[in-house]
């Protein structure tokens, strides 16, 4: 399964460009109003604003990226309700966990601008699973009809992530610096310089597309004094990523690497762990890293921002039909993975 991009998704929200625009000033903005109360240990750092706090493979924590996280399961979706047995489960915080907000007064309008675009996406979601449903019960003896399409759209364990990719210090040399401290390791490897390859643990994944930001030009804090009656400054983002090299890049199953470019009036959608489980392998998850690129040497402070939104499974849903195993046994396990 490779990654599917899809055209004018947006066409039926007139208001999308400018929640656009909105959200992603708001996550630089973030960054410099965040505290500890938006900060959730309890949760494995998986719901509301989470930095350095991610184990990476050679056991370092990752600081190159800061994310929000917020459960779509308390979003409003018409087809979530927040009150679902899954919201009993004690033992998985990092699922149910009740979301945190920047106060209103300091972030005007980040709420309603991202649980409007959650939503949207979970709903163009659930049109793409249909199409997965159709052909996983065409090949795969068992599968339930209209399996996916209903998880995409009732699951109170759906999750979004908001991406801030920081720019590094002038002086850095992220990719030169990597290759310095493990020349063995292979080109690949390499080159994961802004995020190490990985695969994503939920069915679908709905992703928008990258927007990179001169920070240099535009200091992303807000003033003290602005109150909720004051919109946002303007943020200017860069059309493109200044080194063609840089972003969002695949493995297929037979080992080659595809940089992907997502358009801005297009989602894209890849396949996940949970998902690869409940098919027995039919739907693989989709290899990915994200690469700096050249830019972050020869321009100073450009970040990457992007929206994620991962479809996962009721906790009480087995995802290997093999063992037993439920999604919560599973989601513990991913959890522990990384920190």
């Amino acid at each position: 399964m490779k990654v599917h991009l899809l055209a004018d998704p947006f066409s039926r929200s007139k208001s999308f460009y400018g929640s656009r625009e909105a959200y992603l000033k708001i996550t630089v903005d973030l960054l410099v109003c965040v505290s500890d109360s938006l900060s959730l240990p309890e949760a494995k750092f998986l719901t509301g604003w989470s930095h350095g706090k991610e184990a990476l493979k050679d056991g370092s924590y990752d600081t190159h990226k800061g994310s929000f996280y917020v459960n779509c399961g308390e979003i409003g979706h018409a087809s979530v309700n927040s009150k679902n047995t899954d919201f009993a489960h004690s033992a998985n915080p990092e699922v149910t966990a009740s979301n945190v907000w920047p106060p209103e007064e300091i972030l005007p309008g980040f709420r309603q601008c991202f649980e409007e675009l959650c939503i949207l996406i979970i709903d163009i979601a659930a049109s793409v699973a249909r199409a997965c449903d159709r052909y996983a019960f065409a090949k795969i003896p068992g599968y339930e009809s209209g399996y996916l399409e209903k998880m995409v759209r009732t699951s109170t364990t759906t999750k979004a992530r908001l991406l801030h990719y920081f720019p590094p210090p002038a002086d850095s040399h992220v990719e030169q610096s990597i290759v310095e401290r493990a020349p063995h390791e292979s080109s690949e490897e390499l080159l994961d310089s802004w995020c190490a390859t990985h695969i994503d643990h939920g069915c679908l994944t709905g992703l928008t597309s990258a927007v990179y930001i001169n920070e240099s030009s535009h200091e992303p804090k807000l003033s003290s004094s602005q109150g909720s009656s004051v919109p946002l400054p303007h943020l200017p983002f860069l059309p493109n990523a200044p080194d063609p090299r840089s972003g969002l890049y695949i493995r297929s199953r037979l080992g080659d690497i595809t940089r992907i470019v997502i358009p801005s009036d297009c989602l894209a959608f890849q396949t996940g762990e949970s998902l690869q489980l409940i098919t027995g392998g039919k739907f693989r998850a989709v290899p990915h890293f994200v690469r700096a690129g050249k830019a972050l040497r020869d321009t100073a402070w450009v970040a990457r921002n992007t929206l994620a939104v991962f479809t996962q499974p009721g906790l009480d849903e087995v995802v290997d039909r093999e063992t037993g195993k439920t999604y919560a046994q599973f989601s513990k396990e991913v959890a522990e993975r990384f920190g």
